[in-house]
């Protein structure tokens, strides 16, 4: 079965909250329930377990996800009502009475709640024998859906980001054509100003988003920041990077957010003066940027010292 790289971005967004569950292939539901964080919540799955198209395995291996052996301890569903994963069991039992009754009508991903849920010690006196029994199809195990990495960039992208930033130099001096770019503190203020002039006005060639590469550039000399790409299948993004990778930011962002008003100009500097000595969220004395996409993690990307 071929599961490809468009499939697994599909199941990122999803797990994400980019796009909606509701619109993933069956394959891919296979792989959502297995990525899902049931730390967020089971609401995804009162659907899921609804359509026809839901695999059989697919069902069960969410059934063993959702850990029914748990209720096995409890005398009578009173008991269970009281407790805080009253919501879980309620969807159990749906599970149990659509598998049990030939609901799910498709078997082609094969799950096997022995391999890893259940052992001679386990207690599953509640659950039908229907449940502990492998489901037919093929194994599809979790597959690997975060695909992005890190990289330094290749001699063409770094001529593309002095290119910007000169373009940047030239779109302040529409504005103020004394500014000289010798000082990452003056620079951050220019960026600001040049911000405000371009709010409402008609932007016509002008390429404001980039600001982004000038702005980034005051943090790569100020704070010894470096150059970054975050290389995705689907596209790379130029950014800037602290010395452990641990917190990225991106050319797309700090701009896009400001020169709409979204976010108050403020924020150009506000964010520039905070990343000082920063080397994860942890030290940030406050974090006002993670939410609104400006500052992202990523200590859990891979870091390619060549470009592949």
């Amino acid at each position: 079965m071929e599961f490809n790289k468009k499939n697994k971005n599909r199941v990122l967004k999803a797990v994400n909250g980019e796009m909606s569950y509701k619109k993933l292939t069956a394959p891919e539901l296979h792989q959502f329930v297995q990525h899902w964080n049931y730390d967020d919540g089971i609401e995804p799955f009162n659907w899921i377990v609804k359509q026809k198209f839901c695999d059989k395995g697919t069902a069960l291996c969410l059934y063993w996800l959702l850990q029914p052996d748990y209720f096995c301890k409890f005398k009578n569903e009173d008991e269970i009502k009281e407790d805080i994963s009253y919501e879980s069991y309620k969807l159990l039992k749906e599970i149990e009475e659509k598998y049990c009754t030939g609901f799910y009508e498709d078997e082609k991903f094969s799950f096997n709640p022995k391999e890893e849920f259940v052992d001679e010690k386990s207690n599953t006196k509640c659950i039908p024998k229907e449940m502990l029994e492998e489901s037919g199809g093929i194994v599809f195990e979790r597959q690997d859906i975060e695909f992005a990495f890190l990289r330094m960039p290749n001699e063409k992208e770094l001529k593309t980001i002095d290119t910007k930033i000169k373009d940047a130099i030239k779109i302040i001096h529409i504005s103020n054509p004394d500014f000289v770019y010798d000082q990452a503190d003056a620079a951050i203020q220019a960026i600001i100003e040049s911000v405000e002039y371009w709010k409402g006005k008609e932007l016509g060639k002008v390429k404001i988003n980039n600001l982004s590469y000038l702005w980034m550039d005051c943090i790569y000399k100020k704070y010894d920041w470096d150059w970054i790409i975050w290389d995705w299948e689907t596209g790379n993004n130029i950014g800037i990077t602290n010395s452990t990778k641990e917190l990225t930011c991106l050319a797309d962002t700090i701009i896009r957010h400001t020169i709409d008003g979204f976010q108050p100009g403020s924020i150009i500097s506000n964010l520039y003066k905070d990343l000082a000595g920063v080397n994860n969220f942890h030290d940030l004395k406050r974090d006002p940027y993670s939410g609104i996409g400006l500052l992202f993690s990523t200590d859990h990307l891979k870091f390619r010292e060549q470009n592949n």
